[in-house]
């Protein structure tokens, strides 16, 4: 009886496929920047007004070119978490490379990642990581347009240090 119950205990798992590993996932929290350079995406500004409504403090900047915007606020967005939305045209993904070259801190990643990423998957094209000496979530988003749907799973959670996209109304991961 004691070996049936040691081989039904040691082969239990046996046949059974390991499930994936999921990602880290977090919420975003206030205060939250959420940022785009002169080079605007379609639907910029309601995205950031359902944000508004979900989190209450939510500072939009917009307009300028990437580096001379975030310049004219950069105490205050290193304190905040924050979301930079970019288009996926050259001038769009220059506007990134300027301001990891000026400010890495802000950057999820390289840009040198996020166009190795360009290359490989369709848009929309998302990613967020922790800055870890700041203790605050920095993402991006790479699209032609955004909308207010996005706002709302975002606010649902983010994978950590992953690609993802937003199609179909839901979040997919990108392996």
């Amino acid at each position: 009886m004691v070996i049936f119950a040691v081989l039904t205990t040691g082969l239990a798992d046996c046949g059974t496929t390991p499930s994936p590993t999921s990602p880290e996932m977090v919420n975003l929290e206030s205060p939250l920047y959420v940022i785009e350079g002169e080079n605007q995406v379609e639907g910029f500004h309601d995205f950031w007004e359902k944000m508004e409504l979900i989190y209450e403090h939510v500072s939009l900047l917009g307009g300028y070119p990437l580096v001379e915007g975030v310049e004219k606020y950069l105490e205050n967005i290193r304190k905040c978490n924050s979301i930079l939305v970019i288009p996926p045209i050259p001038e769009g993904i220059q506007e990134f490379r300027d301001l990891e070259d000026e400010y890495p801190d802000l950057c999820p990643l390289s840009c040198d990642e996020l166009e190795s990423e360009l290359d490989s998957y369709s848009l929309s094209l998302i990613y967020f990581s922790q800055d870890i000496g700041a203790e605050k979530l920095r993402g991006v988003i790479v699209a032609s347009q955004i909308d207010p749907s996005l706002a709302e799973l975002l606010s649902e959670g983010v994978p950590l240090d992953i690609f993802f996209r937003y199609e179909d109304g839901q979040l997919q991961i990108l392996e």
